[in-house]
């Protein structure tokens, strides 16, 4: 996957870099929880903002692989950006714990 800058969706901003810890099974069940435990348990990722960047590529790169021209315009890729913050969300207390490091813009960083 190319790299890529991210910035935070403003919803997620606050929780942008907090750290990530995968305490779930090791084989979750559905694409996005997957693609989350890889980034934590096999690169080795646990910053939240690194974590949703990471997950959101391989999310939009799978898709749009199979879903031809239309899928890789890049207007989509933000959707996938907020779909993987959503799962983190979802996935907070039950299979990922989180240790809050607080708001305010964090840099932009690189992902890939």
């Amino acid at each position: 996957m190319a790299s890529v800058s991210e910035t935070p969706p403003r919803a997620w901003k606050d929780q942008w870099r907090d750290e990530l810890v995968w305490t779930g099974t090791s084989s979750p069940e559905g694409d996005a929880p997957r693609a989350i435990h890889a980034a934590i348990v096999g690169h080795g990722l646990t910053r939240f903002g690194d974590v949703a960047a990471w997950v959101a590529d391989e999310l939009f790169g799978r898709d749009s692989a199979h879903a031809g021209f239309i899928a890789s315009i890049g207007f989509f890729r933000s959707w996938y950006l907020v779909l993987a913050c959503r799962e983190i969300d979802r996935l907070r207390g039950s299979a990922i714990s989180v240790i809050h490091h607080g708001g305010g813009d964090p840099p932009p960083f690189r992902v890939g």
